[in-house]
């Protein structure tokens, strides 16, 4: 996998045509017709996800079809923002020549560019192609290898090379997106999100969540992790922070410097936190009453957790209760 021009700090942006390339947050999705649109949607969901883990909008994006004119009126993707051409495993995507204009100056103006399936072909016939390297699916290699001369085409599903990235198949495409993410925030995160959606084997201990988010801060130190662990393991019978700290074999005050120094936050707050956090899930996936819930989560009473649940999510436990039972109660 090739991704030496993967850079999550570009700087500003003079001229589309001289700037250097990179990952841009900012995606363009053009689909080539309504029949390979679904691609384009699990790609969105991909960053969607993305966007819940980091806690935060990190990724935004647009989807446009190719055959509504969407470049009709200039160039849809900006020098800032990443083109990602959606294709299928079927029907080679050869624009006609009325279109590929918009479509070349689309490519040019691109920050990246991503092809998926098809959509090799599309910078390919406008003469803007920009790498040597690129999965292909097998279904393509023989026009792919006619009309791009001196190409060498990967064996794997996903490649990332120069400004370019490619997927054999819409299938793939999610992978060549989660690879993406991962370029930008990092191989933690990649993991993360490749489990959470299911493309590669859960582990026992996931991580998601608040819990993941925190581990994120921590940036791999062994206390801090190995106190987040604890704190996950002791979500109903609540420690101290000083029963944390003996656990460890570490002072409090270490402990609470390590926790104000990488995570910025007391070591009570990330425990809260973490706490508030399984009880938004048990009041989403269950029935278990509210109080109970309190209970489960560490809570010495169920006003106590109502006010702090509210101060983070701003709204009550009812009303999550509410919201996730919705479709149950209308039926």
């Amino acid at each position: 996998m090739y991704l030496e021009n993967l850079e999550p700090d570009r700087p500003a942006v003079s001229s589309p045509l001289h700037a250097k390339r990179s990952l841009s947050g900012d995606f363009v999705f053009l689909s080539q017709d309504a029949s390979v649109a679904f691609a384009a949607e699990a790609c969105i969901d991909v960053l969607r996800s993305a966007n819940r883990l980091l806690g935060h909008d990190t990724y935004g994006w647009t989807h446009l079809r190719a055959d509504h004119d969407a470049c009709a009126q200039g160039p849809v993707c900006g020098p800032d923002q990443t083109l990602v051409l959606i294709g299928g495993t079927e029907n080679p995507w050869r624009p006609a020549r009325d279109r590929l204009n918009a479509l070349r100056a689309c490519i040019r103006n691109a920050a990246r560019v991503c092809v998926v399936g098809s959509a090799v072909f599309v910078p390919l016939s406008a003469g803007v192609l920009g790498a040597k390297r690129l999965a292909v699916h097998p279904n393509f290699r023989p026009g792919v290898e006619e009309t791009g001369r001196g190409l060498e085409m990967s064996d794997a599903a996903t490649c990332h090379h120069k400004a370019l990235s490619s997927a054999i198949s819409p299938a793939a495409a999610m992978r060549m997106m989660v690879e993406l993410v991962g370029a930008r925030d990092g191989e933690f995160t990649r993991a993360a999100l490749s489990r959470y959606l299911g493309l590669s084997e859960p582990e026992a201990e996931t991580g998601i969540g608040e819990h993941w988010r925190y581990k994120r801060m921590a940036q791999g130190d062994e206390v801090i992790g190995d106190a987040l662990q604890i704190m996950l393991d002791h979500l109903e019978d609540t420690l101290t922070v000083g029963q944390i700290a003996d656990i460890l074999a570490v002072s409090p005050r270490k402990l609470e410097r390590g926790f104000r120094d990488l995570l910025k936050q007391t070591p009570l707050k990330v425990y809260r936190d973490l706490r508030l956090d399984r009880a938004h899930c048990l009041l989403a996936q269950t029935s278990m009453p509210v109080n109970e819930v309190s209970v489960a989560c560490g809570f010495s009473n169920v006003t106590l957790m109502k006010k702090w649940f509210h101060r983070k999510y701003g709204e009550t436990p009812d009303q999550v209760r509410r919201h996730a039972f919705a479709g149950s109660a209308a039926a």
